[in-house]
Parts: structure tokens; sequence; C-alpha cells
């Protein structure tokens, strides 16, 4: 039942999606990674340039080799069949790996965007990375590749990784100092 609600829900989506907007949308996915890249040394250059932290840097590149790994370790894990080579509605308008669950470009776009909110904490800075993945991620089920339910876990997965390098670099580095 819930793998029909599933296929049912990525039909809807994928078969009225605006076709115009088709090349803006694989620009998208096919440019995450780019993106995540670009966000990253452009944190690198302002910390340069205003004299800030270079942690952010680091906390940061962490955050998307940790997602790399985890989501080619989970596809390794699980293996789903894409959609579009389940139901011949979907077309392939992208491309996609061996393994559909779970979906790495959610899982990158949201750990990166989860990060930088959390180091930064400023709306203008939160609000359009967050837009920026939610369209990565509905960008993967326009173009036919994803699940909506590989998007839910790459969603969580990514929050969870950038949530959980935030805190651990926080209690290993913003410790106050004691002798002992």
């Amino acid at each position: 039942m819930f793998s029909s609600i599933d296929t049912q829900i990525l039909q809807w989506l994928h078969l009225n999606r605006f076709e115009a907007l088709d090349g803006f949308l694989q620009f998208v996915s096919a440019s995450t990674t780019f993106v995540s890249i670009g966000l990253i040394l452009t944190v690198l250059v302002f910390s340069h340039w205003k004299r800030l932290d270079f942690m952010k840097t680091i906390r940061l590149t962490i955050v998307l080799i940790t997602a790399a790994l985890v989501s080619y370790g989970l596809k390794s894990l699980i293996y789903r069949e894409r959609p579009y080579d389940v139901d011949t509605a979907i077309e392939k308008l992208s491309t996609g790996g061996n393994s559909s669950f779970p979906s790495g470009h959610s899982i990158e776009a949201f750990a990166i965007a989860t990060a930088l909110s959390l180091i930064f904490r400023r709306k203008i800075v939160s609000i359009p990375v967050f837009l920026w993945a939610i369209l990565v991620a509905y960008s993967r089920m326009a173009l036919g590749v994803h699940y909506p339910t590989d998007i839910l876990a790459g969603i969580l997965i990514g929050i969870l990784i950038g949530i959980g390098w935030n805190w651990l670099f926080e209690r290993i580095f913003n410790r106050p100092y004691t002798q002992t």
C-alpha cells in the first residue's frame, strides 16, 4: 500500500510538472555538487577576506564528504529500482545511478543547507540555501529518477548530517579551556 501511494504521488508530480522547466530542473539537478562546492569556496573566500574563522570551511567540507560517503554507503546496502525502470508512465529525464534509495542529491543539498544555516544563523543565508535544497529535491522527482520516500529519506539524512557535525564541532571547539 505504502509503495502504491509513493508511486501515485510521484506520477502526479512527474506528469503534472511544467515541462517548460525541464531544462532548468535538469540544470539544478546536475549542478548540485558544483553549487555545494561553490558555497564552500564562497565561505573560504569570505573567511579570508573578512578574517573569519577558517573552521567554517573545514566544517562544510566535512559535511559534504560525509554526505557523499553516507549516500554511497546506503545506496550500496539498499537497492531500490529507479521509478522509470518500474513504471512506464515515468519518463527518465535525468541521470541516476543504480539504486534509487535514498536520494544522494537530497542528502547533499540538505546537509549543506543545514550546516550553513547552523554556522551562520542568518535568514539571508538560511532561506536561499533551503530554497535551493528544496528545488534540488523536487527536481529529482519531477525528472522521474526518485520516489518521494527516496527524497524524504535524503532530506532527513542530510539534515541529521548537518546537525550532527554542527553539534560535534561545537562540543569539540567551543568548550572553555580548562587546565587539568
